[in-house]
C-alpha cells in the first residue's frame, strides 16, 4: 500500500484529495491520499509517504520541523514553486526527488495551456514511479469534467502527481 499526501489550504485539500482518488484508481488501486494539515500533522509523522503533494503550506507555517520529518520518509516531493521562499526553503536539505510545478520559469513542470485540457511542459527529465524517464517535452493531460479545477495550481499539482504513476488523466 502506498501513502500520497496532499498538504492544501482547508478549502481545497478535499477536493484535491478526491481528485487524485479517482485519478489514480486506474493505475494504483492500493493507495491511500491523506490529507496533512494542522489538525493531522503530529498524528501522521511517522507515515512512510510514497509522494506528498505540496500546493500550500501556509496553514502549517508553525509546524515545518514536523513537515521536515515528514518530507526525509518521502520518495516524491511535488511542490508548488510559485509559493512563497520560506517555504520552499524547507526542501534545500532534503535528498528526495523534487517536482516543482508552477508559472516560475525554474519550475520543473510548466504550464503552456490551461483550455480545456491541461498542456503541461517538463523543462527537465524527471524519474517516474516506474523508474522510466520523463525526458523534457510538452504533455498534453486530459481533464475529465464539466469544469477544470477552480485553481490552476491544483491541476497543475494533480497532473504533475499523476504524471509520476504514469497517467496523463485527471478526473474531477
Amino acid at each position: 500500500m502506498s501513502f500520497i499526501g496532499v498538504i492544501a489550504d482547508s478549502k481545497n485539500e478535499m477536493q484535491i484529495k478526491r481528485t487524485l482518488d479517482n485519478s489514480l484508481n486506474s493505475v494504483n488501486k492500493e493507495h491511500t491520499v491523506i490529507t496533512i494539515n494542522d489538525k493531522s500533522v503530529d498524528n501522521i509523522k511517522n507515515i512512510r509517504f510514497e509522494t506528498i503533494l505540496v500546493i500550500s503550506l501556509k496553514e502549517l507555517v508553525n509546524k515545518f520541523d514536523v513537515i521536515n520529518e515528514i518530507f526525509k520518509n518521502t520518495k516524491y516531493l511535488v511542490i508548488n514553486s510559485d509559493i512563497d521562499d520560506d517555504s520552499l526553503e524547507l526542501i534545500n536539505n532534503t535528498k528526495l526527488n523534487v517536482i516543482t510545478f508552477g508559472f516560475n520559469q525554474k519550475a520543473t513542470i510548466t504550464a503552456s495551456s490551461v483550455e480545456d485540457n491541461l498542456m503541461l511542459c517538463l523543462q527537465r527529465k524527471i524519474l517516474d514511479i516506474n523508474k522510466n524517464i520523463l525526458e523534457p517535452q510538452e504533455i498534453e493531460v486530459k481533464v475529465i469534467s464539466k469544469k477544470l479545477s477552480n485553481s490552476t495550481h491544483n491541476s497543475m499539482g494533480i497532473a504533475s502527481v499523476m504524471l509520476i504513476y504514469g497517467k496523463k488523466e485527471i478526473i474531477f
